[in-house]
């Protein structure tokens, strides 16, 4: 069975190459298995990060995702939790993400599922979701790292209301859209990694490379689209405000980092996985 998806750039963009998330999930999978003796019905993030097949990990929830898969909530262990602690990451504690665990399942079933490319795409690719505090209440935080293949830290408001389920839709989407843009970037290089060339990001307030702009371009890009087919669906009037608010947001975000297209970082496939970008775009 081959491994390697279609690498035209143009497939991570709408209209979606439907069988990218599963042909990035098998290379991903083979490296995991390769390197780490790891399976996903074997994999959690505590046995990634200690290099251990068999070290335990409490289950905090399975959520049902496409064709029976899981995407398993996880406490933290030893390994997850020095790691978080390394990168000043606060993990909630059990009682709050095992009540956490339900937003994601809404927010899975009510925004995602409705959305078949971003359904898929969770489903193969997130198999394991770690939930964190944030500063405040109206405030969120996600994180991946692409070192990790197949996790996910996002935070959740205390309050569970629909603008809560919304915004935890929005973390799990934001998280999926790095884990698949690495995986594709191991596959085919988007970015030369030994540029040092580097620009303003409106997310991080701060000079970033490029492979970092680059990531939340696609990210936010995504979402964009994702706004924008529920605020051209939904009957919800919270969803459709909340909807339209975030593309007004994203749109000057977007706007704000068009010099990334002349960077000297780009390699030739990264040059036309932009070109693509901005074009379909326009269409939307």
């Amino acid at each position: 069975m081959t491994i390697a998806p279609n690498l035209d750039p143009a497939n991570l963009l709408p209209q979606f190459e439907s069988s990218l998330p599963a042909s990035l999930r098998l290379s991903g999978e083979h490296a995991l298995l390769r390197f780490h003796d790891l399976t996903r019905e074997t994999y959690t993030t505590e046995r990634f990060l200690s290099d251990s097949p068999t070290a335990d990990a409490l289950l905090l929830n399975a959520i049902p995702t496409e064709s029976g898969r899981l995407l398993h909530c996880e406490a933290g262990g030893p390994a997850l939790v020095s790691f978080c602690t390394e990168r000043g990451i606060k993990l909630a504690d059990n009682a709050y993400a095992e009540q956490a665990s339900k937003l994601l399942e809404i927010a899975l079933s009510d925004v995602i599922k409705p959305l078949p490319f971003l359904w898929t795409t969770v489903s193969e690719l997130v198999w394991c979701c770690h939930v964190v505090f944030a500063q405040a209440d109206d405030y969120d935080v996600s994180f991946s790292d692409p070192g990790i293949p197949f996790s996910v830290f996002v935070s959740a408001p205390a309050q569970h209301d629909r603008l809560a389920v919304l915004r935890v839709a929005e973390n799990l989407v934001h998280e999926t859209m790095h884990l698949q843009l690495t995986l594709f970037e191991d596959l085919c290089p988007l970015i030369d990694r030994d540029s040092g060339w580097s620009m303003y990001s409106p997310w991080k307030q701060e000079q970033r490379p490029a492979q970092g702009i680059l990531h939340g371009l696609y990210v936010f890009y995504i979402l964009r689209w994702m706004w924008l087919q529920i605020s051209q669906t939904t009957h919800c009037s919270t969803d459709r405000d909340f909807a339209l608010r975030r593309i007004l947001d994203i749109d000057g975000e977007i706007d704000a980092v068009r010099a990334l297209e002349d960077s000297p970082a780009l390699t030739e496939a990264g040059k036309r996985f932009l070109q693509e970008l901005f074009v379909s775009r326009l269409k939307q």
